[in-house]
């Protein structure tokens, strides 16, 4: 290890050590509290700087998907904050005086991403903008960054234009609480021409409703209706709207005692009202399948051929859920073959899995197996590195699509 970076760690490890002693907050007064919360912001960044460091290093030396689960195990955040956490320690693998001021806690962590965002959007004299963030605020400092790369551009702003295009991202990702945050980054023409179409359906929503006595909808949440509309629906010539060409799996238990649905859900578990099933049926295509009731294993529903058709698709969603190995959502999973297709692989719920594409090549590269629990009875994921099931207990076939 080098010196330099031995002493920071050092260092790190003295002044984290002080502050992270347990104090009781309760009897320290107002100043001694603001003290507190500037102490634990410089182990903050410290920390998010010597992170950034680790995770430049082991991306150097390995695959994403393994710095990926390094992450995943080390750090034991989500998938999401993994890559967002990569993509960070990546721009500050190129910034190294910026890197230093993190660690060194002369800047915060959102100072940081600014500058690393900053980087990748333009040119940027680094120097001077570290002292801009070392006295400003984050909402200041993100002004001062705009407004200095504008003016290093020199150009009729076509460049910055492009730049903007190349940023832009779309993100959806569920919450602790079960609702779901939508996220997305446009440029400025793209942003128009979406503001301007949700602004006009938010408009119109608000007139239907109007007309309907329903004007205690806040508008928040009409905006938010029109946001899924706009998604999820196509207008026809009349005006009438008809659902976009999406399939949303819905399941339901049929009581042959009395004759009726029970349990609605969607295909992840989350459950229904029994009136918003009602509602999303009447437009829904019906096939019928056989399923154990301990573990939602298909027992009837296959296919003659390589790919399996939607109704075994469907129960294999019903089934794993996502991907067996990362639990990533169905639409990204592939429908794997656990005794090889090429090799007499019967095309049924048994000798399938779902798989993301990341998951699926560990299993077809670096000799990652599909397993069967013992006690649950569910698939997943067993690294090359973890022992096999016990000699006698159900252990599924490793090879391939």
């Amino acid at each position: 290890m080098e010196f330099g970076a031995l002493t920071r760690v050092n260092t790190a490890a003295d002044i984290g050590s002080s502050v992270l002693t347990a104090v009781d907050v309760r009897g320290l007064d107002g100043a001694g509290l603001d003290s507190r919360l500037r102490d634990l912001g410089r182990v903050q960044s410290r920390v998010s700087g010597l992170i950034a460091e680790v995770v430049a290093e082991k991306k150097r030396r390995s695959r994403v998907g393994d710095t990926i689960d390094g992450l995943l195990e080390g750090l034991r955040v989500s998938k999401g904050q993994a890559r967002k956490t990569m993509d960070e320690a990546a721009q500050l693998e190129k910034l190294g005086a910026t890197r230093d001021a993190l660690v060194d806690s002369r800047i915060t962590p959102e100072h940081a991403r600014i500058m690393g965002r900053a980087s990748e959007n333009g040119p940027m004299d680094e120097q001077k903008m570290l002292e801009a963030a070392e006295t400003e605020t984050p909402d200041q400092f993100r002004k001062t960054m705009r407004d200095h790369q504008n003016e290093l551009a020199g150009d009729d702003g076509e460049a910055r234009h492009e730049r903007q295009k190349q940023a832009r991202t779309a993100s959806f990702a569920e919450q602790d609480d079960g609702m779901w945050r939508l996220y997305a980054l446009f440029d400025p023409t793209a942003a128009a021409r979406i503001r301007k179409a949700l602004n006009a359906k938010t408009d119109a929503n608000w007139r239907f409703d109007n007309k309907r006595g329903r004007d205690h909808i806040s508008d928040r949440h009409r905006r938010a209706d029109a946001l899924e509309q706009l998604i999820t629906r196509l207008s026809s010539e009349g005006g009438n709207e008809q659902p976009q060409g999406t399939t949303l799996l819905l399941m339901a238990d049929y009581d042959l005692v009395d004759n009726k649905l029970g349990n609605p859900r969607l295909s992840d578990g989350t459950p229904l009202p029994a009136s918003e099933f009602h509602k999303l049926a009447c437009d829904a295509d019906i096939f019928c399948g056989l399923f154990r009731e301990a573990d939602s294993e298909p027992i009837w529903m296959g296919t003659t051929t390589r790919h399996p058709n939607f109704a075994l698709r469907a129960a294999l969603e019903a089934r794993d859920g996502g991907c067996i190995g990362c639990r990533v959502e169905p639409e990204w999973c592939v429908s794997h073959h656990i005794i090889e297709w090429q090799h007499g692989g019967p095309t049924q719920p048994d000798n399938l899995v779902m798989l993301c594409h990341s998951c699926h090549d560990k299993v077809h590269y670096n000799n990652w197996a599909v397993e069967k629990h013992p006690d649950t009875g569910r698939h997943y994921l067993r690294p090359p590195w973890q022992k096999p099931p016990p000699r006698g207990e159900p252990r599924i076939g490793q090879q391939n699509e």
